[in-house]
């Protein structure tokens, strides 16, 4: 465009205009104060779509500067699906998405946010340091990479920050969520149709936290539980606190009450907080069955909700708010995705290839960017049209053309500018290898030892500590290195002369209703005898044993009866004793080579 107007400019100042009258200069039109008073007063409209296993349930919510009203909705129900398919890989969807788009208008400057079900998508809680937000994504994308059990560029991922950085603050809560590419390539080729108004997909448990923050105004310990046709969602909210967990059961019954209890016994263990869950929150379609709801009232002592009504929305006069308020136990996810849309939702988190979302913000940009260069174009050949006439304004009215022309250049540098917005500043190996590694054995070892453990079995204690290897008699002590456990990858520990050798001891102590130590050997020793960690071929742990005189009758004060207690204590392999021992595995005549994972 400044190449075309710089041509025509010598042909303009050559013309004569002999009848034409001197006019005083006008002001120019200031086009971006326009474009801000326009969209100051612009209804923004989102539509929210939930794919759930059994339905597709849509929002479509509008925001204008003092009022958000709930426009129109819409349940359309799946065909029966075949076992083993779930409901993004329906063929049925594609039927689903045009029935509803034949059913409801969208317009061009309708945004549309899609669900994705809580059991496609990985999701992850840790804390990292305190680093300034320039470091902030180095730091993350560093995480990610050891807390995806996935190659990057086969899944697409994004993270929030939960936590502020505060002074004497120990680090930044970060939630890390996941969901593998192939996954969502599936998915947008179902719904083909809405990709051009696209903006997000987010996950289905992070949108009911969108909706019940900003609508039911909970910020307590509070306990969610959302269940679907294929999984169940567990939402566990603690003030500023969120902590997410897909569980593949559907059917409210004693599996799901005790898989519910497992999880909230070990989100109870990872917080240094007392935890006193006061509310229980219901949400699906499951709810509407009164049975279901007194079963889980009766399983927990929290105080059992179910939304019933909007508090912070307004609804058209268009929506039947009974037929409304009968369905808004099922309609969570899509306010909370409706929300999110409007710029209401405290998480943000959009899991849309990045690809995608460039390509949508350029094409939108296009037509008003189009529409600018015309209007700066056509302003460039009046104005100068002029300078013939009023010779005398010719020096004053340079500068200003200069920096019109110059603003032109800027916006195509924008553009070019755009193209690199992905690459990102590289991270000090100072900062990264200051990280400490070991979290994620413990986090591991933890989660995978909590499982291990029968009903009747609790762990009241665990202990660790560092010992000299030379205090344990073990004929393979001597072939193995410096390196540990928690050595990071890449990185080579120089050895040091007259040092000892360091190995982790771990210890648990318990009780068991049980009282019997060969119950404790065969179903807490044993199992814990060939736990594997990470991806590992061989056990984890060696020199196991049953401390002596540990085992013995404990009376409780409070009722429950009498137990055994007990301890059990072993060392953790190091990282050159589990690479021998699978090396072993490989060389062992009749033994085929393990599989490399690519």
């Amino acid at each position: 465009m400044a190449s075309v107007i710089k041509k025509i400019l010598p042909a303009i100042r050559q013309m004569k205009f002999p009848h034409l009258r001197i006019v005083p200069k006008r002001p120019s039109l200031n086009i971006q104060k326009i474009s801000q008073v326009i969209k100051q007063y612009k209804v923004k409209t989102v539509w929210g779509l939930d794919i759930g296993g059994h339905a597709l349930k849509a929002v479509k919510v509008s925001k204008t500067s003092d009022e958000l009203v709930v426009e129109d909705l819409d349940i359309i129900e799946y065909r029966t699906l075949s076992p083993g398919v779930n409901s993004l890989q329906s063929p049925h969807l594609k039927e689903v998405i045009q029935a509803f788009l034949t059913k409801h208008h969208i317009a061009k400057s309708d945004n549309l946010l899609v669900s994705i079900p809580g059991q496609f998508v990985l999701s992850r809680f840790t804390t990292i340091p305190p680093v300034a937000k320039k470091q902030l994504k180095d730091i993350v994308t560093y995480e990610a990479k050891q807390q995806i059990p996935f190659d990057l560029k086969n899944v697409v991922w994004n993270y929030q920050r939960l936590s502020e950085n505060v002074p004497g603050a120990e680090g930044i809560e970060i939630g890390l969520f996941a969901s593998k590419r192939a996954i969502l390539d599936q998915l947008l080729t179902n719904i083909a149709p809405l990709k051009p108004n696209l903006i997000a997909f987010q996950v289905s448990p992070l949108a009911i936290f969108n909706f019940i923050s900003f609508d039911q105004q909970i910020d307590d310990q509070t306990i969610v539980i959302n269940v679907e046709t294929e999984n169940t969602d567990l939402v566990i909210v603690n003030g500023p606190h969120l902590w997410l967990r897909s569980i593949p059961l559907s059917t409210v019954d004693t599996d799901l009450i005790k898989e519910i209890n497992r999880s909230l016994e070990y989100y109870k263990s990872l917080t240094k907080e007392t935890i006193n869950f006061q509310t229980l929150l219901l949400m699906g379609n499951s709810f509407k069955d009164p049975i279901n709801v007194k079963t889980l009232a009766e399983n927990f002592t929290c105080n059992v909700k179910i939304v019933k009504t909007l508090k912070n929305l307004k609804l058209s006069g268009k929506i039947d708010p009974i037929y409304f308020n009968e369905n808004l136990v099922n309609l969570n996810v899509a306010l909370g995705l409706a929300l999110q849309g409007v710029g209401l939702g405290r998480v943000t988190i959009n899991l849309l290839p990045q690809e995608l979302v460039r390509a949508l913000e350029i094409s939108r940009k296009k037509p008003y960017a189009v529409a600018t260069l015309g209007c700066l174009a056509l302003s460039l050949i009046i104005q100068y049209c002029g300078l013939h006439i009023r010779i005398n304004h010719l020096h004053s009215s340079k500068d200003y053309h200069e920096k019109v022309l110059q603003n032109v250049k800027d916006l195509e540098k924008k553009y070019k500018d755009a193209e690199t917005l992905a690459q990102t500043n590289k991270s000090t190996l100072e900062l990264i290898s200051s990280i400490d590694s070991s979290r994620f054995f413990w986090m591991e070892a933890l989660d995978k030892l909590l499982s291990l453990m029968p009903d009747n079995v609790y762990i009241t204690n665990i202990q660790s500590s560092w010992i000299d290897a030379d205090a344990i008699k073990d004929e393979d002590t001597s072939k193995q290195t410096t390196s540990g456990f928690f050595q990071t990858k890449n990185t080579i520990t120089p050895k040091k002369t007259g040092i000892s050798k360091k190995v982790l001891l771990m210890g648990i102590k318990g009780e068991s209703k049980e009282p019997s130590i060969a119950f404790i050997e065969e179903n807490v020793l044993k199992p814990i005898q060939t736990l594997t960690l990470f991806d590992q071929k061989v056990a984890a742990f060696k020199k196991m044993e049953i401390v002596p005189g540990s085992c013995r009758q404990v009376d409780h004060n409070d009722g429950w009866g009498s137990y055994i207690s007990f301890e059990i204590r072993w060392i953790v392999k190091s990282q050159d004793d589990i690479q021998s021992e699978t090396k072993s595995l490989t060389l062992t005549p009749g033994t085929s080579t393990p599989s490399v994972k690519s």
